[in-house]
């Protein structure tokens, strides 16, 4: 029994080592099993949104699929004065043109049918979110690295900067694909309130170590010590967990793009299932301001009155006749 009882904890101490490693990348072939998962995430949103009936050029096709994917890694690292993402990294380009190939052009769209499955399309988005999270945190920590040594005065390190620069890494594919007014025009799009998440819980938790903010979160949360993790392990491991569970809840299959564990007071009444999406076409927020306006119009014209008219009101009708006759027996 004591044998048994000591290889079940082994066990179970295996497998929360496992899941750890998974959720802070360190396995092999990391960085390329979670760009393909990306890609394919990419390739299919172009498939199955702007290019469904096919229409679409291959060329374009593709800068949309590549872009889906990778348009963070792409142009973020401009912002920090360094060459894009997808120059540096052949990982990137190689990947978003297999998988645009296997998405669309495989024998009998047997490769389209199959990422399509649900346990398929779950493992894609696991791959894809830990693809997000990890790349969250490498952002904002390579801002911090080049601020911290110019903190402001009120605080003991910067504070806006990385969180923001966090931030925009997982924006830049919807912004550039949709634009600015299409992206947030329908309230908090999903991609900024995860970052508003993630990045100061990570940034505060992680490089706050003298500040009053990192000090209490620290506190009030002891369950690195716990696990026996340290505080950076710790805090990788709770963004990826989080990102893992919100994005497979947020697929079709289950509770659909518009779920937020945030509830619905920071997004508008209209939830706009096309934050997710790629193409740029207005969203539900717009289409129903462009209804209350048609309606506002609608009731500012005044009625013309025709035929109805008279035969509803035939007492108005019939005194109209009898002074057009006065008229024309005086004249």
């Amino acid at each position: 029994m004591a044998e048994a009882s000591e290889k079940a904890e082994i066990s179970l101490d295996d497998v929360f080592d496992v899941v750890v490693r998974f959720l802070t990348g360190k396995f092999p072939y990391c960085p390329e099993a979670i760009a393909f998962g990306m890609a394919l995430q990419g390739a299919m949103a172009v498939r199955k949104g702007p290019n469904k009936d096919g229409k679409l050029h291959w060329f374009h096709a593709f800068v949309l699929s590549a872009l889906a994917s990778f348009a963070g890694g792409t142009f973020n690292f401009i912002w920090m004065g360094q060459p894009s993402g997808i120059l540096t990294n052949d990982v990137f380009m190689g990947v978003a043109i297999i998988c645009f190939v296997l998405v669309n052009y495989t024998p009998g769209d047997v490769g389209f049918a199959l990422f399509n499955t649900t346990p398929i399309s779950i493992a894609i988005v696991s791959f894809a979110q830990l693809f997000r999270s990890l790349g969250t945190i490498k952002f904002l920590t390579a801002c911090y690295e080049a601020l911290k040594g110019n903190p402001s005065a009120y605080y003991p390190i910067p504070i806006f900067g990385p969180i923001l620069y966090g931030i925009l890494l997982g924006n830049m594919g919807p912004l550039v694909l949709k634009g600015l007014e299409a992206h947030i025009g329908n309230g908090v799009p999903w991609p900024v309130q995860n970052g508003l998440f993630v990045a100061p819980f990570y940034h505060f938790f992680v490089h706050d170590q003298d500040g009053c903010i990192g000090i209490t979160l620290r506190k009030i949360m002891p369950i690195a010590k716990m696990f026996d993790l340290d505080d950076k392990t710790f805090a990788l491991a709770y963004v990826s967990l989080f990102m893992q569970v919100t994005g497979i809840l947020q697929m079709p299959q289950f509770l659909g793009p518009s779920f937020t564990p945030f509830g619905p007071a920071m997004l508008s009444p209209f939830f706009d299932p096309s934050t997710w999406t790629v193409g740029k076409y207005e969203g539900a927020y717009a289409e129903k301001q462009k209804e209350k306006a048609a309606n506002k119009q609608k009731t500012r014209s005044l009625p013309v009155p025709g035929d109805g008219a008279e035969e509803a009101s035939p007492g108005m009708s019939a005194s109209k006749k009898r002074r057009k006759n006065k008229k024309k027996k005086t004249s």
